[in-house]
Parts: C-alpha cells; sequence; structure tokens
C-alpha cells in the first residue's frame, strides 16, 4: 500500500478524535508510516519522519478520515503515434 514508508499527515475522524483524545493537540497529525494491515497504520510516534525510531502505534482504519502524502509523479512516457511514416 502507497501509505507504507512515507510520511504522511492524517485528520482524525470524529471516532478518533474520542479514542484518541489528549494524545495529539490537534486533529490532525504527521507520522511516518511504517506498515499497514487489516488493522490500519502502524505509525512511528515522535518526530514523524524517515527513519525516526520509537514505538509503533497503531491508528485504526476508523480513527482517521483523511491521510495526506507527497509523491513524485513520473512523467508519462512519450508516445509514437500510430501510423505508416515516410
Amino acid at each position: 500500500m502507497i501509505l507504507a514508508g512515507n510520511v504522511a499527515r492524517f485528520r482524525l475522524s470524529p471516532e478518533g478524535k474520542v479514542a484518541l483524545k489528549g494524545l495529539f493537540p490537534r486533529e490532525s497529525l504527521q507520522a511516518f508510516v511504517h506498515a499497514v494491515d487489516e488493522l490500519g497504520a502502524w505509525i512511528v510516534v515522535g518526530h514523524g519522519r524517515e527513519g525516526s525510531t520509537g514505538p509503533l502505534m497503531l491508528l485504526k482504519w476508523d480513527y482517521f478520515s483523511t491521510a495526506v502524502l507527497e509523491v513524485d509523479v513520473e512523467p508519462a512516457p512519450e508516445r509514437i503515434p500510430v501510423g505508416f511514416r515516410p
């Protein structure tokens, strides 16, 4: 899954705000995603960047409504037109 191995900003869902009350000062958090599975995203608690060390925390799928991350999009390869050439 694209989240794993990337830094993402998560916006907490209403359920997540209740369950994680007091853990995060805002309604969103930024963290490095170590892995994902059927339960949710395993994030590194702490600095929230690649290479960080610290305890992993399970952020259940129901606990966030949106995840935003930056990706490098490669340009599409140039296509050669179909047809005969002189």
